[in-house]
């Protein structure tokens, strides 16, 4: 892959969000506030899944571009469903067979959509492009940390100092996740945009 390596302005504010988490067991806040953390991750996701398909229908994108964009919004779909646990936090009182159905239908579209040739070409594409490691980097570290709170991973004992913190702790390390993972979304559609649009200009020229 093609890694771009320069640091920005986003990186260092998402650095600073993973160090800090750990202090917000000093603050002595309510641990039932992770609920309001909860519902805005949740509205945060299901705008990035909004934003990258009307992104990607309403920019004129086409052919590989359109169908990696396509599946980029589908990831975000996934990621909100796993969020709210296939549908259970918000229609609850259903059988496990419909929450299971939910899951098995996203996640089976992403996995058949790498069927359509134009998507196996749009990644090939991406794996070209400049890719903002950093970026996604801090995602993953992220993404990791909530894990090791979660899952009770041996990195715990250094970051939980108060069990009764350990759901906040794992939701707003979840927060860097997303956001980092969002500008590295963003940043690589936007720049295809733009590309696109200067093609177009020189066409006409």
């Amino acid at each position: 892959m093609n890694f771009d390596w320069r640091w920005s302005k986003s990186s260092t504010v998402w650095l600073l969000m993973i160090l800090a988490v750990p202090f917000v067991q000093q603050l002595h806040i309510n641990p039932d506030w992770v609920s309001y953390v909860e519902n805005t991750q949740t509205i945060f996701l299901l705008f990035c899944f909004l934003f990258t398909l009307l992104s990607t229908l309403c920019s004129g994108l086409k052919g590989k571009e359109k169908a990696f964009w396509l599946w980029a919004s589908l990831w975000w779909l996934v990621l909100l469903g796993r969020d709210q646990n296939w549908g259970r936090q918000t229609f609850s009182g259903y059988s496990h067979a419909v929450y299971h159905g939910i899951a098995a239908v996203l996640i089976l579209g992403l996995i058949l959509m790498l069927l359509w040739p134009r998507l196996r070409a749009g990644i090939q594409y991406y794996y070209h492009q400049p890719f903002p490691i950093w970026n996604f980097l801090l995602a993953a570290a992220g993404f990791l940390l909530a894990d090791a709170i979660e899952r009770g991973r041996w990195i715990a004992q250094f970051i939980l100092l108060n069990p009764v913190y350990d759901d906040m702790l794992e939701e707003l390390y979840e927060c860097p996740f997303m956001l980092a993972l969002f500008t590295v979304s963003a940043v690589l559609q936007w720049q295809t945009i733009m590309q696109m649009k200067r093609s177009l200009k020189q066409v006409k020229v």
